[in-house]
């Protein structure tokens, strides 16, 4: 499905960009004071407890962190068995979040493997257009090659 898939109408939760989400319909950002990294959720809501209520969170059994249990059990696929293309075309997708959220491009998606308007192949890139909202310098259009 990442071939066929436009990028612009997310059929699944976890296609949804973050960007978006982080945004208001404008382009322009919400205020945001902080970000926490969702490996560490137990960290994180122990800093915001910390912050604003001056201790940490303790849950029902008396643990600390009070962070709710996600599944049973962690959902896991071998990513080896993801191709290259597949790989570069998920990173070109999500460029926008890659762009605006200053994470570093996959080493698989570093190099010129796109196709850009002009037909000449390119890195993938982010521009400011004229009202300077950040922008995918390449759109995902089956540019892959």
């Amino acid at each position: 499905f990442v071939f066929d898939y436009d990028g612009l109408d997310p059929f699944d939760v976890h296609l949804t960009l973050q960007v978006p989400m982080l945004s208001f319909h404008t382009g322009l950002p919400l205020h945001i004071t902080q970000i926490y990294n969702t490996t560490d959720s137990q960290g994180g809501w122990n800093a915001i407890a910390k912050q604003f209520l001056g201790k940490t969170l303790e849950d029902k059994g008396g643990k600390k962190g009070g962070v709710i249990a996600g599944r049973s059990y962690p959902r896991r696929f071998n990513s080896k068995l993801v191709s290259v293309e597949a790989q570069r075309r998920i990173c070109e997708l999500s460029l926008l979040d890659y762009c605006c959220l200053n994470i570093p491009l996959p080493d698989v998606c570093k190099g010129a493997h796109y196709t850009g308007d002009d037909g000449e192949k390119r890195d993938l890139f982010c521009t400011l257009n004229s009202n300077r909202y950040i922008q995918p310098g390449i759109l995902p259009n089956n540019t892959l090659t």
